[in-house]
């Protein structure tokens, strides 16, 4: 502002101010110039009498607004990494982790997947393997093989792919209180179940919002990165019937001779 005062005063000419030392006599014993230009630079030129030496002032009056570099916000949220996964869960925090899978997947789908904020179906096979399986990996590991993506496709293809039922057993849908047994989808976040107990149901986290279709989730748990531990399981499910149908035709040879079946013990004694 007082930059400003002073070239109004200036502007367009020159101004001298002489000093005499406070003596009657006509010789100054200092001169000060003040010039200003039309760029806006104001200069001060100090002449004196006992030394030939000039001293140069310039300043320049500019109407930019010093650039701020604005300070990063303290409660700005952590970027979503593999590494911020794993200690959501290292601490329990469920809850959080379930929304950093979430960030993951749509960092991970692409680019139009982050511009829009959430991942259309078709987009869940830009994200490789290696990453599926990683995520996929710690959930496995801090739930005690409890949550994570393989353990809903095994639970998905228990149910015969009806993802009605898969939605109750994962405990998604809740029971309602009515004479007839229907179920409801729980409200997010807070029916959901963020905590590990015995009773927490097998698959029910991380979430995936199915609310607009299930191509998403069936995308999703049908995705490459699983389909090796889907065919062990189907293997094994296989061995497993397998080994009990031996067992009954086994125990066929083994029933009881007839006579043994109308044989009737006389406890009357």
């Amino acid at each position: 502002m007082a930059n400003a005062s002073l070239q109004s005063f200036l502007l367009p000419q020159h101004h001298s101010f002489v000093n005499t030392g406070g003596s009657h006599d006509s010789s100054p014993s200092a001169l000060l110039k003040l010039s200003t230009n039309n760029s806006g630079s104001i200069s001060f030129r100090l002449y004196s009498n006992t030394s030939p030496s000039v001293t140069t002032t310039s300043t320049t009056n500019s109407s930019a607004p010093t650039p701020v570099t604005p300070a990063a916000a303290a409660d700005s949220p952590p970027t979503p990494s593999i590494d911020l996964l794993g200690r959501q869960l290292t601490a329990g925090d469920y809850r959080q982790a379930d929304e950093t899978t979430r960030t993951l997947l749509i960092e991970l789908a692409g680019e139009s997947a982050r511009r829009r904020g959430y991942v259309f179906f078709s987009e869940v096979q830009f994200i490789s393997t290696e990453d599926l399986r990683a995520i996929d990996k710690l959930w496995k590991e801090h739930s005690n093989g409890k949550f994570g993506y393989s353990v809903q496709r095994r639970l998905l293809e228990k149910s015969r792919r009806d993802f009605t039922r898969f939605f109750i057993k994962v405990g998604w849908m809740k029971k309602l209180d009515t004479e007839i047994e229907q179920y409801n989808y729980r409200a997010f976040p807070d029916e959901f179940i963020w905590e590990m107990k015995d009773d927490t149901p097998e698959g029910h986290l991380p979430l995936t919002n199915a609310l607009r279709g299930t191509q998403l989730l069936g995308n999703i748990l049908t995705h490459p990165a699983f389909e090796e531990e889907s065919q062990e399981n189907e293997a094994a499910a296989e061995e497993s019937a397998t080994a009990a149908s031996q067992s009954k035709d086994d125990n066929k040879g083994r029933e009881r001779p007839k006579f043994m079946k109308d044989f009737k013990p006389n406890y009357s004694f």
